[in-house]
């Protein structure tokens, strides 16, 4: 999966149901949401950026206290990481 370097700023996580966050999440990459014995949830994708030749994987914390924690905090870093490839 690839996607170009565009970021929805109006999309913010913690309004949304978990499903709209993967879907939105997709727009990026490949999503995973696990469970993690009973330490909790995590949260990961992989990222390929088209025309930036830039590959990379976001994750949350181990151990988040449900999935859609953990899918906000991934949502989060990878906005944050679309940010700092766009000022390079």
């Amino acid at each position: 999966m690839s996607m170009t370097l565009v970021k929805n700023e109006a999309f913010k996580p913690e309004q949304h149901s978990i499903e709209e966050c993967l879907f939105e999440l997709e727009k990026y990459g490949l999503p995973k949401v696990t469970k993690v014995d009973k330490k909790g949830w995590h949260s990961y994708i992989n990222v390929f950026v088209t025309g930036q030749g830039v590959s990379f994987e976001v994750k949350s914390d181990f151990g988040m206290s449900t999935p859609k924690v953990a899918i906000n905090q991934c949502y989060d870093r990878l906005i944050e990481a679309i940010k700092k490839i766009k000022e390079t």
